[in-house]
């Protein structure tokens, strides 16, 4: 057998046994008698209707946030562009419920500032500013790509042609901008309608989909309950994988990357206010966390006091960091060697079976992290990788690889197609090919996939929340355990500590890319 044909097979069978198998075993062990019941019962058609009317307004509020933010650092003399987009997405660094306890501790019955006028967002509308924090920084990246591929020239043909801004704007800019709008509006609807860390953190008696399914699973070990539940928050998910990958995109080729901004100093002023005012929210979110870590009580006594660090510290916060960074790194290791042998495969080994790799790896995309837990959970449950690290370490490659998989897809169809034909030419070996001359065209692709597993290893909830034990116990799930019992403070130090790792990380990596683009800029100049 070839060596590319091994390879196919190989992922074939991680593909299909990691992802599909557990989601055929997880349907057919349902018990479908009692759909019927599930559908007629009160709190299944409330967390439905929750979920709908929280998400709307959500994806609605977070995509217009936006995309004013992308268009500020497009299309406005605004300064600082690169630093005020590293702190817009900042967000992405923590768990969601990290958000949710933010809010609480900002604007709950006793938060920093709710306190001094008297009111509470618990319910519905600290979920919908939750779902916002949690979710714009992923419209944000989506819109600020969607505008480097905008045909600039088209702006001076608009203006011969004599349009006036609002014809410009939406014959052109929306020509090419209608993807990235709908694509993010898909992605934003699936992320905060399968999300359930900001709910639970803040939603009180407002019980949205993932939540229900959570209690169903956790409090009531009803996984065949859980499972149909499930189903419904594989539909928005699902939808959005056809559109993004079906859906026809004017944004191609080699553009002119200049744009020409006029001035405007109402225009400039205006939004230059309202992307500090954002990120003054991020900051005041994550000043909470200190906030919370150093006082000995909000309420009653707030003193400066080392207690919630003495008890976190006392409560085996070693070995949860140890668990989440191990984690991590094997998930960041084996989870880029595979997504890059795949992409390398379906990416420069043309044939139908590699189409069939691209379209299954992708698929993952549209299953949310907690329907992946709950299909390990049923599939795997007497199973000898059940609680421990292996399947920790396996659920989250595979809920996360199908990002860095499509980022080493897209770089590797840069890539000269002919090096592989010159090595065959020359009788050189494959593998020679691959490791002095592909990968070091793509060294910039690896880390960033590297940094994206890391991140989201160390943020994920859903994914794990069913999965483990007392000791393989990720610190992100004690975010949950503190924040249940009402221990902010215990629970404000491992969200910083879980951002801290990932700033860590996501630093180390742009410094090496920006370093090493310094030494390139430099050899050419020379």
């Amino acid at each position: 057998m070839k060596k590319s044909n091994r390879l196919s097979l190989l992922i074939f069978l991680f593909l299909i046994i990691a992802i599909f198998y557990p989601l055929l075993i997880m349907l057919i062990k349902v018990e479908w008698s009692t759909f019927p019941e599930l559908l007629a019962s009160d709190g299944f058609k409330s967390a439905f209707n929750n979920s709908l009317l929280v998400t709307s307004i959500a994806t609605i509020l977070s995509v217009g946030i936006a995309y004013l933010l992308a268009y500020t650092l497009n299309r406005t003399q605004i300064e600082h562009r690169a630093i005020l987009k590293v702190f817009l997405t900042l967000p992405m660094l923590i768990p969601s419920i990290s958000h949710g306890l933010g809010l609480i501790n900002l604007f709950g019955a006793n938060g920093i500032i709710s306190s001094y006028f008297g009111f509470d967002i618990i319910g519905e509308p600290g979920i919908i500013l939750g779902s916002i924090l949690y979710s714009f920084p992923v419209a944000f990246l989506m819109l600020d790509d969607g505008f480097n591929y905008i045909d600039n020239t088209m702006y001076d043909s608009a203006k011969v042609l004599g349009m006036n801004k609002w014809e410009t704007f939406k014959n052109v800019t929306m020509c090419y901008m209608k993807k990235p709008l709908l694509s993010s509006i898909f992605a934003v609807f699936t992320l905060i309608f399968t999300d359930y860390g900001v709910p639970l953190a803040v939603g009180g008696k407002f019980i949205t989909l993932p939540v229900f399914l959570y209690k169903e699973v956790i409090g009531l070990l009803d996984f065949s309950r859980g499972t149909m539940i499930g189903l419904f928050l594989l539909i928005p998910a699902f939808i959005s994988f056809l559109f993004d990958n079906f859906s026809k995109d004017y944004s191609f080729g080699e553009f002119s990357k200049d744009f020409k901004i006029t001035k405007n100093k109402t225009r400039d002023a205006v939004l230059t206010i309202f992307i500090y005012l954002i990120i003054t929210f991020i900051f005041l979110i994550i000043g909470s966390f200190i906030f919370y870590a150093f006082i000995d009580n909000v309420t009653l006594n707030r003193v400066f006091s080392l207690k919630h660090f003495e008890y976190v510290l006392s409560n085996n916060l070693g070995m949860y960091v140890f668990n989440s960074v191990l984690i991590a790194v094997l998930v960041s290791i084996i989870g880029t060697i595979i997504a890059y042998a795949t992409a390398y495969y379906t990416a420069r080994i043309k044939g139908n079976i590699s189409k069939i790799a691209h379209i299954l790896t992708i698929v993952s995309l549209a299953i949310p992290g907690i329907v992946l837990g709950l299909s390990y959970t049923i599939t795997f449950h007497n199973s000898f990788i059940y609680n421990t690290y292996l399947i920790l370490i396996i659920v989250n490659i595979v809920h996360f690889i199908a990002s860095p998989y499509l980022m080493a897809y897209n770089a590797l169809q840069k890539v000269n197609p002919n090096y592989e034909v010159v090595a065959k030419t020359c009788h050189i070996k494959p593998l020679r090919i691959i490791f002095d001359v592909i990968i070091p065209c793509t060294k910039k692709t690896i880390r960033e996939m590297f940094a994206y597993f890391f991140v989201n290893s160390m943020i994920t909830i859903s994914a794990v929340a069913f999965l483990f034990n007392t000791k393989t116990m990720p610190l992100s799930l004690m975010i949950n355990q503190y924040e249940g019992n009402l221990m902010l403070g215990e629970a404000a130090i491992v969200s910083l500590v879980i951002l801290a790792f990932n700033i860590i990380v996501k630093g180390s990596v742009y410094l090496i890319n920006r370093k090493e683009h310094r030494r390139m800029m430099y050899a050419n100049n020379i």
